[in-house]
């Protein structure tokens, strides 16, 4: 079973000391990215990043409107981080350790073109890495390696930005974030989520 996110972007147009109100941002959007989980908030992050804003819970001060999107009792992990927050993350970091999900490659005339990671690769990895092999990234040095024909297994490390560019619903929903922030400032706007798995 996967893991979803669901919530809210919220803003205080009055500034501290006034009540949030759910802004016109749909969340539905965006898409089952679990480095973007990892990374903002330590929800299935396999990539081993500093997450900015875990385990926080839901805001006492929460807008009547975001709590009304909770449907039940299935929801885990809620947090909220704000745009001041997300605004100081440096996208050039490295992840503390390396992916715990060996990556994929295929090479190609035009050189490697990226197949994936997981934690599972089936056959073709245990051939090349011997039937006892750990299929955990974490479990080896950064750059290991294996090759089988035209395939290459890789363990690497993420850099934050890696989540920007596999993801461009987050850039866009982190852009509107921004625009909020610049009418309200940065301490006057946050995205508050859960997850359901």
């Amino acid at each position: 079973m996967g893991t979803d996110i669901a919530g809210g972007v919220e803003s205080r147009p009055h500034g501290p000391g006034t009540p949030w109100h759910l802004a016109d941002v749909d969340l539905s959007a965006l898409p089952r990215h679990y480095d973007a989980f990892g990374l903002l908030f330590g929800v299935r992050n396999y990539a081993g990043f500093a997450p900015v804003a875990p385990g926080r819970g839901l805001p006492d001060d929460a807008s009547p409107e975001l709590r009304g999107l909770q449907p039940g009792d299935g929801e885990h992990d809620h947090t909220w981080v704000s745009w001041a927050e997300l605004a100081r993350i440096d996208w050039d970091a490295r992840a503390p350790r390396v992916d715990d999900r060996i990556h994929e490659y295929r090479l190609t005339g035009e050189g490697l073109l990226a197949g994936g990671k997981a934690a599972h690769h089936g056959a073709d990895w245990r051939a090349a890495a011997g039937d006892h092999a750990d299929p955990r990234g974490s479990s080896y040095p950064e750059g290991t390696e294996w090759r089988a024909g035209d395939r290459i297994w890789r363990v690497e490390r993420l850099t934050n930005g890696h989540v920007l560019r596999d993801d461009p619903e987050l850039r866009a929903l982190l852009d509107t974030m921004r625009d909020l922030a610049g009418r309200y400032g940065g301490e006057n706007v946050r995205l508050t989520v859960w997850f359901d798995s």
